[in-house]
């Protein structure tokens, strides 16, 4: 008999999919990275203390409540425009509801690692294994993409619409290029890593960042790995 642990509890080396708590929220985190050597994460911008632009929200995983478990501090997140081309009148737009954290020095990581729970659209959040990164992007329509997030754990379904322009209710924001998936999303999974399975095998592909749903739970839409490095960077994620 041993412990097992889930998406909640404190994991070391830290992987995608854990919770993260920022401020007085809590979120998912995406994807690991290097960004010109710097040890980092990915989550969605509004796993902010301020959606677009840089004011050091530090994060903690799981919780700040928890001795020892400060990971890193926000370094990336560009501020959203008026002037990025095909941006709608009177709308602030980027590319990719994406930003960046570094780690802190002491905290292990896996680069390309993404934690497997023990099922899919069942919703577990016990970690039963490891998927790994070995690839970026390349999805279509119908494609089957998958997510794993703190709060509904892993769910899939396929990719309904790719490259769609998508107003955040309540907002001027606005997200140029943006896919679709029909899959289960809750509050805190924001900032999920969405990958595709290769076979039947642990092995994925890395598509972007899970940054919203429709209020029913059952949509989720996520920045492409393509436009997440087209503002945060060159990303080094396997």
């Amino acid at each position: 008999i041993r412990f097992v642990a889930t998406l909640r509890d404190q994991v070391r080396p830290v992987v995608a999919g854990l919770q993260i708590n920022f401020f007085i929220y809590i979120c998912s985190i995406g994807f690991n990275a290097t960004s010109g050597g710097q040890a980092s994460f990915v989550t969605a911008s509004p796993c902010t203390k301020h959606q677009g632009g840089v004011e050091g929200t530090e994060y903690f995983q799981p919780l700040e409540s928890l001795a020892g478990s400060r990971i890193g501090t926000e370094v990336a997140d560009p501020e959203y425009s008026r002037d990025l081309a095909g941006c709608p009148t009177g709308a602030r737009c980027r590319r990719s509801d994406a930003s960046r954290a570094a780690y802190d020095s002491s905290v292990g990581f896996t680069l390309g690692g993404i934690a497997q729970t023990t099922g899919v659209n069942d919703g577990s959040l016990t970690i039963a294994g490891e998927f790994t990164i070995t690839g970026e992007g390349g999805e279509v329509v119908g494609d089957v993409a998958n997510k794993i997030g703190r709060t509904t754990g892993w769910t899939a379904g396929d990719i309904t619409n790719t490259c769609v322009t998508t107003g955040v209710f309540g907002s001027n924001i606005v997200l140029l290029c943006q896919n679709f998936v029909s899959a289960g999303v809750g509050g805190g999974d924001s900032g999920s890593d969405v990958f595709l399975r290769t076979g039947g095998s642990s092995r994925v592909r890395l598509l972007g960042v899970l940054w919203g749903g429709n209020g029913a739970g059952t949509l989720f839409v996520y920045s492409p790995i393509a436009n997440i490095e087209q503002e945060l960077g060159p990303l080094t994620t396997f």
